[in-house]
């Protein structure tokens, strides 16, 4: 794969347009023997869910800017659909720029991922493994860190894999939890989709997944979260307040019926971890966010959501890329 150099915003050192149409956008010093910090993002996300910044809220690549790394991020071809694209994108990726860039192919690199993120950094490495083209990726690899991800799968797939075998023959006591038809439309069309499949706890590519060997010489590091307090979430999709025109995601939300979902999920609890106030952040368990062979695991009180702009999390993450030891936090 090759890239082309574009114009780019101020802050970026450049923006790469691959063949595939989409852009890399890569930010800071390029300090030589300080990690190249690739960001990967979860199902249905982009590059701004690990880039951007809220009033309040300040992002992953502006919290690793402010420490002295370099960020290199970009939207996967296929945010909402299988794996398999996207693993192909960021191979092609990591045997293009990442290899070949003047500016790039020296550097070591880091990953931070955020929920399915992880799962193709770990798809990734262990390509690498196997490839002699992607060798040189897998060597120059310090560590990964993953935020909340998915590798025994997300409660919040499996309930919406289970609509399907459930849901539908069940539709009054589904309305009785106060869904409106459309919302459990939504639901049903959900459960459909393979992206969701692929997520939902014992899928083939997970379990084809766990039986691959730990990668070689890099150390892993998980987080999970804890929280699944709603009421956390709900300023997460208007942070814009209701004096405001509603932010993207609360109209995302209001639109799928999202708000109405997430206002039954606490009568859900009992169907999955994932759910359970200590011990999941409403779509992954903190027990499927870990890895037996991870060199740490540490566990804040945090929903899913929150892991893309929590400040105690970017200190943690940050101290990990320093070397430095990792505290809990309060």
């Amino acid at each position: 794969m090759t890239a082309q150099a574009a114009p780019h915003p101020r802050d970026s050192v450049a923006r790469l347009r691959l063949p595939d149409g989409g852009w890399v956008q890569v930010d800071g010093p390029l300090t030589p023997g300080v990690p190249l910090v690739l960001l990967l993002h979860g199902f249905h996300g982009g590059l701004a869910s690990m880039t951007g910044a809220q009033p309040g809220r300040v992002g992953w690549r502006e919290a690793l800017l402010a420490s002295g790394f370099s960020t290199f991020s970009y939207t996967q071809t296929a945010p909402d659909g299988p794996l398999a694209p996207n693993l192909e994108q960021l191979a092609e990726i990591a045997a293009g720029p990442l290899s070949n860039d003047p500016r790039l192919r020296r550097l070591p690199l880091a990953v931070v991922a955020h929920s399915r993120g992880g799962l193709l950094a770990r798809m990734l490495l262990d390509r690498a493994a196997r490839q002699v083209r992607l060798r040189g990726i897998l060597d120059r690899t310090r560590q990964v860190i993953t935020l909340h991800t998915p590798y025994a799968g997300s409660g919040l797939a499996g309930l919406a894999v289970g609509v399907d075998r459930s849901a539908r023959r069940l539709q009054a006591a589904v309305a009785s939890l106060g869904l409106r038809p459309t919302v459990l439309a939504s639901l049903c069309s959900l459960s459909a989709s393979p992206a969701v499949a692929e997520l939902a706890p014992g899928s083939p590519t997970l379990r084809e997944l766990a039986g691959r060997p730990a990668p070689a010489g890099v150390p892993w590091h998980t987080f999970g979260g804890i929280s699944a307090d709603l009421r956390r979430i709900y300023p997460l999709l208007d942070p814009a307040g209701p004096s405001r025109r509603p932010s993207a995601p609360a109209r995302i939300a209001r639109s799928r019926g999202l708000t109405e979902v997430l206002g039954v999920l606490d009568r859900l609890a009992l169907l999955s971890p994932a759910l359970r106030d200590g011990e999941g952040d409403v779509v992954v368990a903190d027990a499927s966010a870990r890895l037996p062979w991870a060199a740490s695991h540490t566990v804040n009180r945090l929903t899913h959501v929150e892991a893309l702009w929590d400040t105690g999390l970017q200190r943690q993450v940050i101290a990990l890329l320093g070397d430095h030891p990792v505290l809990a936090a309060a």
